[in-house]
């Protein structure tokens, strides 16, 4: 509200001196009188203020049209999506097979018959133009860069050999009894301290700058959402 206000109190004030200043110029230049050198000064400044005004109005309409740009899927990512899933369909038929497992115990079989669902399926976190980076399998994710495994643990995403390295509170991740990094609100990702960074748009993760963009080739909860963000964009 403070911003709103200052914005609105500046822009009246340069409306102010720049009629003021005209109006007296004007005046002054029909009825043969010598120009005051304030009202020049006061149409000047006022005019500054406009043009200034005007440049920082446009900056900010074109950032906010590229945001929302950005948070629209494109129509090649939303047929992607679909032939994705006429791909995946098949695969709901693999349970008839279990049968021939039944002579294991429950207690063993139980992993084996949840890999369909998203918490246990395999699924690979992919850079555009570059190959897999991380490998989600449920609560198990792999960072394929240096080859360490992390653990989901209710909130905290442990490093093996290593400990607690990020806490995934709610909707945010900070480091582990740290700062806040980063805010997951809908399909935006927020840095907590720095504003929009990147978005969801189907199965793909991109930031706003375009210079960074993942595919994930499947589906994963919000606490694996919030690894993959935390793993891919780290501390700053």
């Amino acid at each position: 509200m403070r911003k709103q206000y200052f914005v609105w109190m500046f822009l009246v004030a340069a409306i102010v001196l720049t009629t003021y200043g005209g109006y007296s110029i004007i005046y002054n230049a029909a009825h043969n009188k010598s120009i005051s050198i304030l009202a020049i000064i006061f149409l000047s400044v006022g005019g500054v203020m406009l043009i200034t005004f005007l440049v920082l109005f446009t900056i900010s309409y074109f950032q906010v049209k590229k945001r929302k740009e950005l948070e629209e899927p494109s129509k090649e990512v939303a047929e992607q999506i679909a032939e994705e899933i006429k791909v995946e369909e098949p695969k709901e038929e693999k349970p008839v097979n279990r049968p021939t497992y039944s002579s294991r115990n429950d207690y063993e079989y139980t992993p084996s018959r949840s890999r369909y669902d998203s918490d246990y399926s395999t699924v690979y976190v992919k850079r555009v133009g570059y190959g897999p980076v991380l490998r989600v399998e449920g609560s198990r994710i792999l960072d394929m860069r240096s080859n360490t495994y992390y653990s989901i643990e209710g909130k905290i995403l442990n490093e093996n050999g290593r400990g607690p390295v990020y806490e995934l509170s709610g909707d945010k991740v900070r480091i582990y009894s740290g700062r806040y990094l980063y805010e997951l609100s809908g399909n935006n990702v927020n840095k907590v301290f720095g504003g929009f960074y990147a978005s969801f748009s189907g199965n793909y993760l991109q930031t706003f700058d375009l210079k960074e963009k993942y595919e994930i080739d499947g589906s994963i909860n919000k606490s694996q959402k919030l690894a993959v963000i935390a793993l891919l964009f780290g501390e700053y």
